[in-house]
């Protein structure tokens, strides 16, 4: 929470007062008219879809007395408030970004920064769970990784906040470096580079030089995490500012695969079952620990991470009960496609697949969806897969083996009909596709049937 006088510093403008000054104390930012009370002052955005101050008058009816908005709309605002305090600004998404800035110098908190092509959400988890045996750790309570989640999650940051923790997201070229100069890393971590957003960029090398402006923020004191086992780690160890340490999947001491089960992995002497499964996992995790290691975290309080880290929803999550259900329905895009498909290919029960489109991928999008068909049909790695999604068309039909039984539908629902009749108990099933697909209502819909 923060005052009018620290509001006023930030965005470096005085005040307006609309009729009586109102006495202000300490104010949590909202920029949402739905959710918002006396205790919050409101920042109007600007969306492609929304406009914040169209909503000035809601806000002003909830109780709020202090508002930042632009000064194109000083007249509208002027008409729709009154007894309140005013910051007129230029942009308020700049306005946005002062004030985190300024609120993350004024709490002295550290910063780690995290991105890449997959896994950042998991590794953020990973880290945050190990971190907070020893400090105060604040991240982002949903996927808040843009330009306007991450400010908000600095602003939500306790007083006492040692270290933030944050994942940065991007589509286009540029957004990690506003984020990243926001951010201001101590340690930047590049968890892989894919093919996500490759519809958007062009090329793996231009999501290369993106993802690497995470070090954009970055001081020569700074110091980045980068994976060795990924083909850009040469490029990026070049163009990274400040120490760099590595990490690898080969890190760890893998006693035993144990498919769905994740591993027994040998940490400092202890035998501990890591259940998170899939090789990708193990690189999140080489990542985290390498992290932790480096803040000094004791070797018992990360083993006690390894052994009790449950994954996020959505996200390699293992449900079982007379089905098993992994639900990976996050995200998806080619390699955490080919990953999800290796996991499910080493149970021994009957192997379900149901799958809907990898988004962002632009040109390429036809033609990595008629790769997953071939390497799904090459490796005979399901029993059955089922799709829905006009670019799943293309995958089902380069699913080209008769032992693998396939088909499209037009809808989700005729999915979701087709699949209370088609499964049975014991069944395995993987369900995977891109966010805005909506297949974790597929999965939610399997886990309550069975």
């Amino acid at each position: 929470m923060v005052s009018i006088d620290f509001i006023q510093k930030s965005l470096k403008v005085s005040p307006f007062v609309k009729g009586k000054r109102p006495e202000l104390g300490l104010l949590k930012i909202s920029t949402d008219s739905r959710n918002i009370n006396e205790s919050n002052f409101f920042l109007a955005l600007r969306g492609e879809k929304f406009d914040g101050h169209d909503f000035a008058g809601e806000c002003y009816k909830k109780g709020v007395r202090c508002f930042v908005v632009e000064k194109r709309y000083k007249r509208k605002i002027l008409t729709s408030v009154n007894d309140s305090v005013i910051f007129f600004v230029d942009d308020t998404m700049q306005a946005l970004s002062s004030l985190a800035i300024s609120y993350k110098n004024e709490i002295f908190a550290n910063s780690v920064a995290i991105t890449g092509s997959s896994g950042k959400t998991t590794t953020r988890e990973l880290i945050v769970s190990m971190l907070a045996k020893k400090f105060n750790v604040h991240t982002a309570k949903r996927n808040f990784n843009n330009e306007i989640g991450l400010p908000l999650t600095i602003l939500d940051a306790p007083l006492n906040t040692h270290l933030l923790v944050l994942e940065l997201g991007m589509n286009h070229r540029g957004e990690i470096s506003r984020l990243s100069k926001i951010v201001k890393p101590f340690a930047a971590i590049i968890t892989n580079i894919g093919y996500a957003h490759i519809g958007n960029l062009g090329s793996r090398d231009e999501i290369a030089r993106a993802k690497a402006e995470i070090f954009d923020g970055m001081d020569k004191y700074g110091y980045s995490f980068l994976n060795r086992d990924d083909d850009y780690y040469d490029f990026l160890k070049k163009v990274s500012t400040g120490e760099v340490i590595d990490f690898s999947h080969r890190d760890l001491n893998i006693l035993e695969d144990k498919g769905l089960e994740g591993y027994l992995i040998d940490y400092k002497g202890k035998c501990l079952n890591f259940s998170l499964p899939g090789r990708h996992n193990l690189a999140n995790l080489a990542c985290a620990i390498k992290v932790a290691e480096f803040f000094n975290i004791d070797e018992n309080d990360i083993a006690d991470v390894i052994l009790n880290f449950k994954p996020v929803s959505g996200r390699s999550e293992v449900v079982r009960k007379s089905i098993t259900v992994i639900n990976d329905s996050y995200n998806a895009n080619p390699a955490s496609m080919k990953m999800a498909f290796e996991i499910l290919s080493k149970v021994k029960s009957r192997k379900i697949a149901v799958v809907s489109d990898m988004l962002e991928l632009g040109k390429f999008a036809i033609k990595f969806h008629e790769e997953i068909g071939e390497y799904i049909s090459s490796g005979k790695l399901c029993d059955a897969v089922f799709a829905y999604g006009e670019l799943s068309k293309y995958l089902i039909n380069k699913v080209n083996n008769n032992s693998i039984v396939s088909r499209w539908f037009n809808t989700k629902q005729e999915l979701i009909d087709f699949l209370l009749g088609f499964v049975e108990k014991g069944d395995t099933i993987l369900v995977k596709a891109s966010h805005s697909m909506g297949l974790e209502e597929v999965a939610k819909k399997l886990i309550e049937s069975f």
